[in-house]
């Protein structure tokens, strides 16, 4: 991720927020550990298509004299060639590197000189560019924000030196055994799917790649054809759209279009172990996966539910049982990936190497119980509270909700998602979880990841499933 440095400071931003929280008027009482269930009313929105095929969001919001521009081009790590793993994220890296007629500095100064915020985050499926500014500076936020996306320079000194950051940040995440697991997990459960590898690539991938891959990435795919743009904040619709019509008039249509399908099904049967060599460790890394299911999958509320009762808050049942009565861990935490295509179940923790085999038994155990039982009705209704009172808290600020729309675009879900999202969850039923904690919640074709002593593990993992030990990726 490439990020300026905003020059207001965070207490301005606090306080701004602080406005926001009351202002949008969510109506959310906090307890320890839960929520309560609260109601939240998307602000009215227009979407739109410029000529050049540039898809546009435009939410008027008066309440905060911000405005949020967030571009997101459809193409991401997914699209990164085999063997230049980490270009998209490269390129991401880049686009804040020289732009227009700015160089670096020039643009970290311009922006830091409005106290505004640019940055661009590239993710799995998708590269976001973002730029803040108050609604004052709307005039330079644009003409910086256009430069970004539509002309970076791509400087060929500059490419040097964000390709060997790019490649440090890899070595040093060798020394991190946390970094090691999460970067090691996906190959181990998606093989050689597109999903598999970090965004961030590999060290010999980054290495391999140079300043022309980079420029043929961002001439097949940052496209107005390829993107959407998401503008919320203090603006005026009938005045902005032909704005930004004018503005990115020499942004021309044409590239490659992102891969809408690609495959990344992959039939796991059974377990499997991999150990990670790192036999310097005193605490083991523990990644248990298995395949999930897309974001538009129709069971997303109930998925949700019965994952905050597994692992996904502080009072879970991992949490729980694990951590507070056996100690044996001081973190644990379950999510469920979705991706656009696919998704995955994961379950994240450490211990103590000497407790390794008791934990992952543990946390098995747990799963299991919780599948063959059921959650309790009272789980299930603080579940709901929780995922209710805290679903507006995402929503504070432009910035929040220009992700929502996003969202909303790039999965293909339904439009009224966050003015149903509460409806939708209270809907889901005790069946509904019961029957989605068996088909999305794994115990027997997991895979096993550890970071440790392979001598360790062998011993310790015995009749887990086949265990093969790797060295670092």
């Amino acid at each position: 991720m490439s990020r300026l440095e905003p020059s207001w400071s965070d207490r301005a931003r606090a306080g701004f927020l602080a406005v926001a929280w009351v202002a949008l008027g969510a109506c959310v009482a906090l307890a320890p550990g839960e929520a309560v269930a609260a109601e939240f009313q998307l602000p009215a929105y227009t979407r739109t298509q410029l000529k050049n095929g540039l898809t546009v969001y435009v939410m008027p919001t008066k309440r905060l004299p911000l405005v949020d521009l967030k571009l997101m081009v459809r193409a991401g790590s997914v699209n990164d060639p085999v063997g230049k793993e980490g270009l998209a994220n490269l390129t991401g890296n880049m686009l804040t590197q020289g732009a227009g007629a700015r160089t670096a500095k020039q643009l970290a100064a311009d922006i830091e000189f409005v106290g505004g915020d640019l940055g661009v985050a590239t993710e799995a499926e998708r590269l976001v560019i973002s730029c803040e500014v108050l609604r004052k500076d709307l005039d330079t936020g644009l003409a910086i924000f256009h430069d970004v996306v539509v002309a970076p320079t791509f400087p060929e000194a500059d490419f040097s030196r964000v390709k060997e950051e790019q490649v440090g940040a890899l070595v040093n995440g060798r020394d991190d055994p946390g970094t090691v697991a999460d970067q090691a997990l996906f190959p181990f459960l998606l093989g050689d799917t597109r999903l598999a590898h970090p965004p961030e690539g590999w060290e010999a991938s980054v290495k391999s790649i140079t300043r022309d891959d980079v420029l043929r990435f961002h001439d097949r795919h940052a496209r107005p054809n390829q993107s959407v743009l998401a503008v919320v904040g203090d603006v005026d619709i009938a005045t902005l759209v032909p704005r930004l019509e004018k503005l990115f008039a020499d942004w021309k249509p044409g590239g490659e279009p992102a891969a809408e399908r690609y495959d990344a099904s992959v039939g796991l049967k059974g377990r499997q172990v991999r150990v990670i060599e790192k036999p310097e460790v005193t605490q083991t890394q523990i990644r248990l996966a298995c395949m999930g299911v897309p974001r538009s999958h129709p069971d997303y509320y109930a998925i949700r539910i019965a994952n905050t009762i597994l692992g996904a808050g502080f009072t879970s049942r991992l949490v729980n049982e694990i951590r507070v009565v056996q100690g044996l861990t001081y973190s644990i935490r379950s999510r469920q990936n979705m991706w656009r295509n696919s998704g995955s179940f994961v379950v994240t923790t450490f211990t103590r190497n000497q407790t390794l085999r008791k934990c992952i038994d543990a946390t098995i155990a747990e799963i299991k119980k919780l599948r063959d039982e059921g959650p309790t009705v009272a789980e299930l209704d603080k579940s709901k509270r929780f995922l209710t009172g805290q679903f507006p808290l995402g929503l504070q600020a432009p910035d929040d909700l220009a992700d929502n729309l996003l969202t909303i675009d790039f999965y293909g879900i339904d439009p009224r998602f966050v003015e149903t999202f509460s409806a939708r969850v209270n809907e889901v039923t005790m069946e509904d979880v019961r029957r989605v904690l068996k088909t999305n919640f794994c115990v027997e074709d997991l895979r096993i990841l550890v970071v440790t002593d392979p001598k360790l593990a062998q011993k310790e993992l015995a009749g887990l499933g086949t265990i093969e030990v790797k060295p670092i990726p």
